[in-house]
């Protein structure tokens, strides 16, 4: 036979103990214990010469076993709380009222420590005359499965036995609700006859699944009983208490041993580890385990969750277990893991699951994962070795940002497409590589890398960033054949870099693209190079070389003085007069052509070369000095060897200008 919980069947209902317990030590409640009143709207704990109290929140008391919610005020008037119950008591009755442990703190200064309140419990009367005891109804012992007062799973059917009645049938007056702290829960429930004549079964639809504090409340009148005597009457209110402590549903957090888990999954089971309520609970872990039993249940541990290490110190090596496949975002950011061995099982790794992790020296990707969250090792600042699998497909965006000592990385030849900031910030990266294969290279990608001073780039990169290269090393660069575009800054403050071809499908230049390279000297632009963009060459003042391959001169071109004054512009030949009127390259005062044809000092005088001959058409006299001063040729027509290689200045009539052999 089934255990029953027995309930008398009073004008409440209540199964309450028959003493009181308000602790010794200057406690004291009110109502008062043993007191009579209509009905109970609040209570009022005290303690004698306490001038401080905290209430917890979220606190409830009980009320015959009742757990209602209360709102609590603290008077600091000789140590009082005050206690407004979210559901007043009006029925005539008999109730214990208990405050849990726990339900505020008390007793704190600068000397000590606050302590919990203590259980208190004590009786009260309420005599309402809206509600009286009606006095000559039966006396009936209700038994209750599952048993009032107890811890259930769910709450889905009831069975009542009204024991000291033959019969028990509902009536069309039928009614019961279920509270939770005072608070209404939405549930309906129905009534079948039971196996027993006495019996009846209550069906609640939905059942209740979510933990918590429920009170069934039948109304009087819900029941027609017969006694064994044969007399008929009708059950007063009653209620029913129950803890419900459901099963973890997804989203639920539970600790076992010092770790704490959220469930991930209830088919199958699995729960990710997740962040301790204290960091210093994980500071000795070297792994996790890989299943977990809670409430008789068994969990396999399949997760190291956002953020379940991050600031832990104190770390040692640390192994994800096979069976992890996925480690969250920010999973160990700022810990002082020094290495990690990572399972095979792991397909996935959250952004900046190993942000900052200022310890970390090595690291190993493992080939079986598959997603990679940006900023995997941002700022691993004592990072000096990370080995990646030939299956990888992309390099994240700031994988290795910040990662100063790193000073080598191999990337695999499936990579295609190497994210923005990934590499940037590697002081001292001197040797990696960009595969045949990659298409796309984002934005400062390889900014302020200033110790890498080569890294071709492939001619699979169809699309780049801005900024790829801000601020790197580079003493030699280039570009695809296939790029119609430099981007903003590609090769902004590299200043090491002495020479850059642009190439012949290039026909935009965009700004600041060569902005502050101090050491560039010399610059060849390809045939199609349409604009250029503002500031594109700011700063570079040591070009002293410019060609062009454009008979017709890109729009926007501007360089500084000290280029337009000394650096030789050699243009197409026939192009030097469309040269010598377009804005931003008008400037130079040495435009030639690749035959060494100069400007005209004026329109009767031409020069050009054939090998090593200089031929000068004149019909004025004209003198050629090397950059020595010394005279070479007087003379009107004519043609002379020179034997070297260099800077020429042809005169005439006080006009002077340069010519390039």
């Amino acid at each position: 036979m089934k255990k029953f919980y027995t309930i008398i069947l009073l004008a409440v209902g209540g199964l309450f103990s028959t003493h009181a317990a308000i602790p010794d030590g200057g406690w004291s409640a009110t109502p008062k214990n043993g007191s009579t009143v209509t009905k109970i709207t609040e209570i009022t704990v005290s303690k004698q010469n306490e001038h401080y109290m905290d209430p917890y929140v979220n606190r409830s008391v009980k009320v015959n076993g009742e757990s209602i919610a209360i709102t609590q005020k603290v008077t600091n008037n000789g140590g009082t709380m005050v206690m407004t119950l979210a559901t007043p008591v009006e029925k005539s009755g008999v109730y214990e009222i208990v405050v849990p442990e726990r339900t505020f703190t008390y007793g704190y200064s600068m000397f000590t420590d606050e302590e919990d309140n203590p259980e208190i419990s004590w009786t009260v009367t309420v005599d309402n005359p809206d509600f009286p005891i009606e006095p000559d109804i039966p006396d009936v012992t209700i038994l209750a499965e599952p048993a009032s007062g107890t811890t259930v799973k769910s709450l889905d059917n009831i069975t009542i036995a009204f024991e000291g009645a033959s019969t028990a049938i509902a009536t069309t007056d039928f009614q019961a609700t279920v509270g939770s702290l005072g608070t209404p829960v939405e549930t309906t429930i129905s009534t079948v006859a039971g196996t027993e004549p006495n019996q009846i079964v209550m069906n609640l639809t939905p059942a209740i699944i979510l933990s918590g504090e429920y009170t069934i409340t039948v109304a009087a009148g819900s029941f027609d009983l017969t006694s064994a005597e044969g007399a008929t009457f009708q059950n007063e209110e009653f209620k029913l208490n129950y803890t419900l402590k459901a099963p973890p549903a997804v989203g639920d957090r539970f600790v076992v041993d010092k770790i704490r888990y959220k469930v991930l999954s209830r088919d199958p089971m699995s729960v990710a580890v997740t962040f301790p309520d204290n960091e210093a609970d994980y500071s000795t872990l070297t792994t996790v385990p890989t299943s977990v039993t809670y409430d008789d249940e068994v969990f396999a541990v399949t997760e190291i969750g956002d953020l379940s290490f991050s600031e832990v110190a104190g770390m040692e090596e640390f192994t994800v277990p096979e069976g992890i496949t996925r480690i969250g975002t920010g999973a160990f950011w700022e810990s002082s893991i020094p290495s990690i061995n990572i399972a095979a099982t792991v397909t996935e790794l959250g952004e900046s699951a190993f942000e900052s992790c200022k310890s970390l020296t090595s690291f190993t990707l493992p080939s079986t994962v598959t997603t990679i969250g940006d900023d995997l090792l941002c700022d691993c600042s004592s990072l000096k070795e990370v080995i990646l699998p030939d299956n990888l497909t992309a390099i994240p965006n700031g994988f290795v940002q910040g990662c100063v000592l790193l000073e080598r990385l191999d990337v695999p030849s499936s990579v295609t497409r190497i994210g923005e900031f990934a590499m940037s910030e590697c002081a001292l990266l001197t040797q990696t590589n960009i595969p045949d294969g990659v298409t796309d290279i984002d934005k400062f990608a390889y900014a302020y890398c200033t110790a890498l001073e080569q890294l071709p780039v492939p001619e699979s990169v169809t699309t780049m960033g801005h900024g790829v290269f801000y601020q790197a090393g580079l003493t030699e660069a280039s570009l695809p054949q296939n790029l119609t575009t430099i981007p903003d800054g590609t090769f902004q403050c590299c200043a090491s870099l002495k020479e850059f071809t642009i190439g012949p499908n290039i026909t935009d230049i965009e700004k600041e693209a060569f902005f502050w390279c101090f050491a560039l000297e010399k610059i060849t632009f390809g045939e199609k190079v349409a604009t250029i963009g503002t500031k594109a060459f700011e700063k570079d003042e040591a070009l002293k070389e410019i060609i062009c391959q454009n008979p017709v001169p890109a729009t926007g071109a501007t360089f500084p003085q000290a280029v337009y004054d000394n650096a030789v512009l050699t243009v197409p030949d026939g192009s030097i007069e469309a040269y010598r009127n377009a804005p931003g390259w008008k400037e130079f005062k040495s435009i030639t052509n690749p035959l060494g044809v100069s400007e005209s000092i004026t329109d009767e005088i031409r020069t050009y070369f054939t090998g090593n001959t200089l031929h000068i058409i004149s019909d004025k006299e004209v003198n050629l000095y090397d950059m020595r001063g010394r005279i070479l040729y007087s003379g009107k027509t004519g043609e002379i060897t020179l034997k070297e290689q260099g800077i020429y200045l042809l005169s005439s009539e006080g006009k002077t200008t340069k010519l390039v052999h």
